[in-house]
């Protein structure tokens, strides 16, 4: 009978403490244009020719497409395998190769891509006319977990070399691929280059034909260029001043530019980067493009910051994950400095951050950039960079060392060079703060931890922080001894109480970064390098 009674408090004692815990993050999915993209399993998960090919200089985008195929996405230990859970919050992006059959050399016959039918013999389960494949791959997606399927589009329709098309007919030819979009479930269109891709009457054309054929469909646009700013490439505008700043390239051309196509499009895409100078690259083209087109009126286009996890969440943008975890790793190879495919939760983090604050539009609210631009360089060796052009050259590239969505600039105190440093308010009233890490060419990637501190309001209560601090100050009137402070890795699902950890005074509250470490990384695995992301909860009390 003791026993029994025993039993019976200990299965109330675990039940009642079952119900005390607290998940910070929402369950259900958030409806955002956030994808995980093909195109970087496509170059470096699958073997050292293909790896070497993309990181050594280009060569053509041929031997990739070969490599996207049912079997690499769906087959045992696929690519669509990753992420399980925030699958239901992401399209897979089915980038180039997709609608083009197998070894079809395309690279100086550009005409071949665009047909926007997808290649049976490399996906044999989706058969029929093409918008039942279209639909039979977007199942499978979804039967994976995913949210669905998103697809490039060549800037062209497929074989425009072969009869010169009327803007009737090329609207026509679009018409019916949105009609067959709409009815296969398929809700994104990456637009990328061809033919067409510079001419604004061209991706004008695909977003007002998709609102009027396939309402509910993201088409994103980009301005195709380098992947440096403000330094040569063979294929980019010829003026430019090695100054390393986006505003200057062009001598600001490129940012006008980049400003138009914001202007008509669902999602504008950031473009490519380099990978050891992402961050200032991918910070300045944000920060630059936001502050513009954010004096422009309302404007939903929601900016695509590729695959900066932590960026996205703090400034509310959306991202294109690139990184997997099957990325090959050849020593003496420069590709991938970061390890991203080891830091896969800072994906898992940012996805669900955008579960309680979802990506804006740039017209959401004021931008701030301060007034010093932080500067980050690095000398390029063979194997760092599909750039074949930079390589033996040092780069510099420059980013506002402060950049703000609708709340003001914080303040940083630094021995030494600060971290970039974002913050953002949301229109529903979330905050994210976030500190992004440095690059130079003697030092390699570095971190500095700063004593941080931004201004909040009294009905602030939900926190997204990201990334390393000596320390993280939150003021408002408000705060006082009185709050109780709960944080949860955002890649976890129970919220501890921190209040007896955080250093209270009238009106301010200072969170120990070790704090924001040990909270931040507690869902990391053994081997995973990602950086701390956690929500904090603040409940104020007035007894």
């Amino acid at each position: 009978m003791k026993t029994i009674f025993y039993l019976g408090a200990l299965l109330l004692l675990m039940a009642c403490s079952k119900e005390k815990e607290v998940n910070l993050v929402p369950e259900a999915p958030s409806n955002n244009p956030s994808y995980w993209c093909t195109w970087g399993a496509q170059n470096y998960a699958v073997d050292s020719a293909t790896l070497q090919n993309a990181s050594w200089g280009i060569n053509g985008h041929f031997r990739q497409a070969n490599n996207l195929d049912e079997q690499a996405i769906f087959g045992e230990n696929g690519w669509a395998d990753i992420l399980p859970e925030v699958r239901k919050d992401l399209l897979i992006m089915f980038d180039l190769g997709w609608d083009i059959g197998r070894n079809i050399d395309f690279d100086k016959k550009r005409w071949l891509l665009g047909s926007l039918e997808l290649a049976e013999e490399k996906f044999p389960s989706c058969t029929g006319s093409p918008m039942e494949r279209l639909k039979k791959l977007n199942q499978l997606c979804i039967d994976k977990g995913w949210k669905g399927a998103g697809i490039w589009v060549a800037a062209h329709p497929a074989n425009y070399n072969e009869k010169k098309m009327s803007r009737t007919e090329i609207e026509d030819y679009y018409r019916e691929r949105f009609k067959w979009s709409h009815e296969a479930g398929i809700t994104y269109w990456k637009v990328d280059y061809g033919a067409h891709n510079g001419k604004d009457w061209y991706r004008e054309m695909l977003t007002r034909l998709a609102e009027e054929h396939a309402p509910g469909l993201w088409v994103e646009n980009c301005r195709n260029g380098s992947p440096i700013n403000d330094y040569e490439c063979p294929w980019d505008t010829k003026v430019y001043n090695e100054s390393g700043e986006y505003k200057r390239w062009g001598n600001g051309n490129v940012l006008k530019k980049a400003v138009k196509v914001i202007g008509y499009s669902h999602v504008f895409r950031t473009y490519d980067v380099t990978a050891h100078l992402s961050v200032p690259t991918t910070l300045d083209r944000v920060a630059q493009q936001l502050a513009v087109s954010s004096q422009n009126g309302k404007n939903d286009c929601v900016i695509n910051c590729e695959d900066e996890m932590y960026m996205g969440a703090a400034l509310g943008c959306a991202v294109g994950i690139m990184r997997h975890p099957q990325w090959l790793h050849i020593e003496g190879n420069g590709y991938n400095p970061l390890r991203v495919d080891k830091r896969m939760t800072e994906v898992t983090r940012a996805i669900k951050w955008q579960r309680i604050a979802p990506p804006v539009g740039v017209g959401a609210s004021e931008v701030v950039l301060s007034s010093n631009m932080l500067s980050d360089n690095w000398t390029f060796k063979k194997g760092d960079s599909w750039a074949y052009w930079v390589i033996d050259r040092n780069i510099v590239q420059k980013a506002p060392g402060i950049v703000t969505r609708g709340i003001d600039l914080p303040t940083v105190e630094c021995e030494g060079e600060p971290p970039y440093l974002l913050a953002s308010r949301h229109p529903n009233g979330a905050v994210a703060i976030a500190t992004l890490p440095r690059i130079d060419s003697q030092r390699g990637h570095y971190f500095p931890h700063a004593d941080i501190s931004l201004g909040i309001e009294g009905n602030d209560t939900i926190i997204g922080v990201f990334g390393k601090y000596a320390s993280l100050k939150l003021a408002s009137e408000n705060l006082s001894s009185k709050c109780r402070v709960l944080a949860q890795d955002l890649a976890g699902k129970v919220a501890t109480d921190i209040t007896g950890k955080v250093k209270f005074k009238k009106g301010s509250m200072v969170i120990p970064g070790r704090v924001i470490e040990e909270i931040g990384c507690s869902a990391n695995k053994k081997e995973d390098l990602s950086e701390p992301g956690l929500v904090l909860k603040l409940e104020y009390r007035t007894k």
